[in-house]
């Protein structure tokens, strides 16, 4: 239901949030620093402000080097107000850090499976624009509709999920007036008196897919609701066709749950992220050798978290194929950086991989085996 390559997106795009909130922090205690030594406009002794301004552009001069370098100074010899300043900035930035690492944990489930709930809402939309079109009408006798209605399934998720349109009652009219009163495919569609199974499929797949998925109107209400709205459009199709493709056959229609697949799903999402926020270091240790000429800071962030991405599962994920992995970063990087980001992710990753066979890092088993080369 949830693909791995939507899972994988979700984590690039957590790590480079948390890359920028990592950017804001150290501005943060940044400023903090240049508190610590700002005047004490209180104090009855006379301030020297050359020799503050001194001490704090030394702090900060610290700070920065021990966070591009990760490698704390010996301040023994550090002025104690400089020592303070730097032990309280250090303290600032890594709770502060600490504290979005555990955010973005639980914000990347949560945005995988908002998909899902769009996806019941979309169900659930389908239904609650029926009743509006005339008594009469042929979109009233759908029978795809009609078993939509009547799936228990369907019920069970948005009772369980809280997901109804009641309060949006304004938004469904605007739709149902704006985009399918007076579509001429939907008009077409009603001209006729009795409809095949096929025929009542394919007027609700038009509607999904160039309505609800491409109308502005739609997008705009959805957006407020899922950030990712736009990128998640071809997924919610997937998910909404096969629930309703099968009904000319069957006579059923399929809804898709969030079951045992999803907690193994959910697993491999948050461990992605958090083995490669944690393995940082010895991630980019494995990449540096064959960056040539490129240093790690200048390559482009996205390809920068892809890579990191893509070696920490293959050193952490044992049943994951090493083609899967590649390929999945190396497609991401054509959709998510620049025009030369998949040769180039590709060449460094073909690399990485020889060298860690070669010093058995790369350990594969059961269906991680498959094409292990």
């Amino acid at each position: 239901m949830l693909n791995r390559r939507l899972v994988r997106i979700r984590v690039m795009q957590a790590l480079y949030a948390f890359e920028k909130a990592k950017a804001a922090n150290f501005l943060l205690a940044n400023d903090f620093i240049a508190e610590s030594f700002a005047p004490d406009l209180n104090s009855m002794e006379k301030q020297d402000r050359n020799k503050l301004q001194g001490l704090q552009k030394l702090t900060q001069s610290i700070f920065q080097d021990e966070i591009k370098s990760k490698i704390f100074t010996e301040d023994s010899g550090l002025p104690s107000t400089v020592k303070l300043a730097l032990a309280n900035a250090r303290e600032m930035y890594r709770l502060k850090n600490k504290k979005d690492i555990e955010f973005f944990s639980l914000q990347i489930v949560l945005d995988a499976e908002k998909v899902y709930d769009l996806y019941i809402y979309l169900l659930a939309l389908l239904l609650e624009i029926a009743p509006r079109f005339e008594g009469g009408s042929a979109m009233s006798k759908n029978k795809v509709l009609a078993a939509l209605k009547a799936s228990k399934e369907l019920e069970h998720q948005m009772l369980k999920r809280s997901i109804n349109w009641e309060n949006e009652r304004a938004f469904v009219s605007r739709i149902y007036n704006e985009t399918l009163k007076n579509n001429p495919h939907i008009l077409e569609y009603s001209g006729k008196v009795n409809h095949s199974s096929e025929e009542d499929t394919a007027v609700l797949k038009y509607i999904i897919k160039n309505i609800f998925l491409k109308k502005e109107e739609c997008a705009e209400f959805f957006e407020k609701m899922h950030i990712y709205w736009v990128e998640d459009t071809e997924i919610l199709r997937t998910m909404l066709f096969h629930s309703i493709q099968g009904f000319p056959d069957t006579g059923n229609v399929e809804i898709e749950k969030l079951d045992e697949l999803w907690d193994d799903t959910k697993d491999f999402l948050k461990t992605l992220f958090k083995t490669t926020v944690d393995q940082d270091d010895e991630l980019q240790a494995h990449l540096v050798p064959f960056l040539k000429n490129w240093e790690i800071d200048r390559i482009i962030e996205t390809d920068r978290i892809l890579l990191k991405m893509a070696v920490s599962e293959l050193i952490n994920f044992p049943s994951v194929p090493v083609k899967v992995t590649i390929n999945e970063i190396i497609d991401i990087s054509k959709s998510y950086s620049s025009a030369k980001s998949g040769n180039f992710v590709n060449g460094i990753l073909d690399s990485v991989v020889k060298d860690l066979q070669a010093k058995k890092i790369l350990k594969k088993s059961g269906r991680g085996m498959i094409d292990n080369k």
